[in-house]
């Protein structure tokens, strides 16, 4: 599994090195307004993690490490108990509580999803508060089937990083043909709607679309934000009766790209990301930002591969804050009452570290 990011993560920065031929460069610098307040969090403390590249969600007090190793996939920490681990789930194979290809996407109440990216399949596992005394224990409630209707002679795709939106509805990543890139289920994952839009007006075709324009979502009670990974572009959409409405749309860095033959193409000399990782929680949006070219991107140099920035977005899109951290991380998790955020690092060691969130923008929470 280890090989296969590191080949992943090669390839990706190989495409980002691109040569215009042919192609009509299209500069976005729209929507960059006031820079928000900067703030220096510095490491309050470290804890070495004996896992490989993860993924980071919260519940309540306890945060959840989602790792591509063969045995405990899903560990389980009590913030409140020096990050001390307390349970773990999980492994590698094809039978009962195992996974083959699980990528965490979401944490709502006391469950979390891991999408099954091979199956087309989201595996709904939950947390059991014990009582005085008790152990921590985690339990695979059930697995959905994403369904889709095939239609003769169309290309009709799949959905990947299915998440919660709220308590009776899911959003996923499709990239359609005539260009909306999300699809919206229900509590069963039956497709309802789908709904977005390209975040560039060139026409690409569809498999371009779903590769260049591939991104993250973070939800929140109905919300979701959207950030494309290559573009330095996030979009915003909210529930209404069964229909998903977009709220607005913005470019938070300057970036270049062209398209030729159907495929997007970057600017080696003005694009800038990736975006690595998208939280939301109850009042703001936090995007954590390569603040660098996309064809300095080095998977094995920490510095080239890891951020040490976040800007926060309110749910108006205004950018309110930028975290300046005291050390570079690849994912995130945010607190859900905005008192603290933790992060995955690579240096010196791959290890967990926790920061203190500035107390003046949560105090109308």
């Amino acid at each position: 599994m280890e090989k296969l990011l590191h080949f992943i993560s090669t390839i990706f920065a190989m495409l980002t090195v691109v040569i215009f031929v042919g192609c009509n460069v299209v500069n976005h610098s729209e929507g960059l307004g006031e820079s928000g307040t900067v703030y220096n969090l510095q490491v309050k403390s470290r804890q070495e993690l004996l896992m490989g590249n993860g993924r980071m969600a919260m519940i309540d007090s306890f945060l959840i490490i989602v790792s591509s190793g063969p045995d405990d996939i899903c560990r389980i920490y009590d913030i409140y108990d020096n990050n001390k681990e307390i349970c773990a789930y999980g492994k590698t194979g094809n039978g009962p509580g195992e996974f083959i290809q699980p990528l965490l996407t979401y944490a709502w109440n006391n469950e979390f999803g891991l999408n099954e990216m091979n199956k087309q399949e989201l595996a709904i596992l939950a947390i059991d508060k014990p009582n005085t005394g008790e152990a921590i224990v985690v339990h695979e409630e059930k697995r959905l089937k994403a369904s889709y209707q095939k239609k003769k002679g169309e290309w009709t795709p799949t959905g990947y990083f299915i998440t919660k939106l709220d308590s009776s509805h899911y959003v996923s990543l499709v990239g359609v043909e005539d260009g909306r890139f999300f699809s919206l289920s229900n509590s069963t994952l039956q497709h309802i709607d789908y709904f977005g839009e390209s975040p560039i007006k060139e026409d690409l075709s569809p498999i371009a679309a779903r590769n260049r324009l591939s991104g993250k979502i973070a939800t929140y009670n109905g919300r979701m934000v959207f950030g494309t990974v290559k573009l330095p572009y996030l979009v915003s959409y909210k529930i209404c009766d069964e229909k998903m409405e977009k709220m607005w749309s913005l470019y938070y860095a300057e970036t270049g790209y062209g398209v030729k033959n159907g495929d997007l193409l970057f600017d080696k000399d003005r694009a800038r990301g990736p975006l690595l990782d998208l939280k939301m929680d109850s009042k703001y949006i936090y995007a954590l930002y390569l603040d660098q070219l996309l064809s300095d991107y080095d998977h094995y140099n920490v510095e080239k591969s890891t951020s040490n920035k976040i800007l926060v977005f309110d749910y108006d899109g205004n950018n309110v804050a930028c975290f300046n951290l005291g050390c570079r991380i690849q994912e995130m998790a945010i607190l859900p009452q905005g008192q603290k955020m933790y992060g995955l690092t690579q240096y010196p060691d791959f290890s967990l570290v926790e920061f203190v969130l500035p107390d003046e923008l949560y105090q109308s929470e």
